[in-house]
């Protein structure tokens, strides 16, 4: 079982940090996932030393605690992975009403990261699909950027076949919780239709439908494809972000 955890977290360790090598990859869900494979590594190997040391002192409740900890760990952090799924399998009815909402990620100047352009390729393929929906583009403009996500989603939008006449902004928000109230308000200007039918990376659905929960807004998901080296890191800060949510979110 050593073994399995010592390995499990050199895995671990790659899987973080490969793509931010690579690719450039460097975020908070970055350095979660390369402490949590570096902690998980290194105790498996000084175990027994610990073990040893703890029975010698007679504190034989600290490998218990610590246990106890990692076994709660690991199943609360699998049970928000099963909510990231189920969350994005919440998909809307086949003929669906309601307006499309795609949330904002970064942009590189005025070129949407790799991860906002897999919200604005989903959202095209979805408005074409349903050319009666009107889409509100959500995202205000922060550091390094040009545009606004807001923009950024526009553009990608109209250069995909969507007219422009469908297409709602929201400039002003900056993360998920202004993402969803700001919408919202946009929608309530607009006289556009409820339910939202919202677009984002797969992990990001279940935050984004409690959030509109606490708007008193129906909600459906239209998952984009996360590029796959950006997932471990993306799915990692998302399940500090749920974990704040579901701690001060309430408040």
């Amino acid at each position: 079982m050593r073994s399995v955890l010592f390995f499990t977290g050199l895995v671990l360790c790659a899987l973080f940090l490969l793509p931010a090598v690579f690719a450039g990859v460097w975020s908070l869900g970055t350095w979660v996932g390369l402490a949590a494979g570096a902690v998980l590594a290194v105790g498996a190997h000084v175990w027994p030393r610990l073990a040893a040391w703890t029975a010698k002192k007679q504190k034989k409740w600290i490998p218990k605690v610590i246990l106890s900890v990692f076994i709660l760990s690991v199943v609360y952090t699998f049970s928000l992975f099963a909510c990231m799924t189920v969350g994005a399998l919440r998909a809307p009815p086949e003929d669906p009403s309601g307006t499309v909402v795609v949330l904002g990620s970064k942009v590189n100047g005025t070129v949407p990261s790799a991860d906002l352009q897999a919200r604005i390729d989903r959202a095209a393929e979805y408005l074409l699909e349903h050319p009666s929906l009107s889409v509100v583009a959500s995202g205000g403009q922060g550091t390094g950027e040009d545009i606004s996500e807001a923009a950024a989603i526009r553009d990608g939008l109209i250069a995909k076949g969507v007219e422009p006449s469908r297409i709602y902004l929201e400039a002003e928000s900056s993360d998920t919780e202004e993402n969803i109230a700001f919408s919202k308000a946009v929608m309530e200007e607009n006289d556009l239709p409820e339910p939202m039918l919202i677009v984002t990376d797969e992990y990001h659905e279940f935050r984004a439908w409690l959030l509109a929960q606490r708007e008193g807004i129906a909600s459906y998901a239209v998952p984009g494809r996360t590029p796959f080296y950006l997932l471990p890191a993306c799915v990692a800060r998302e399940t500090l972000a749920i974990t704040e949510q579901l701690l001060l979110g309430w408040v």
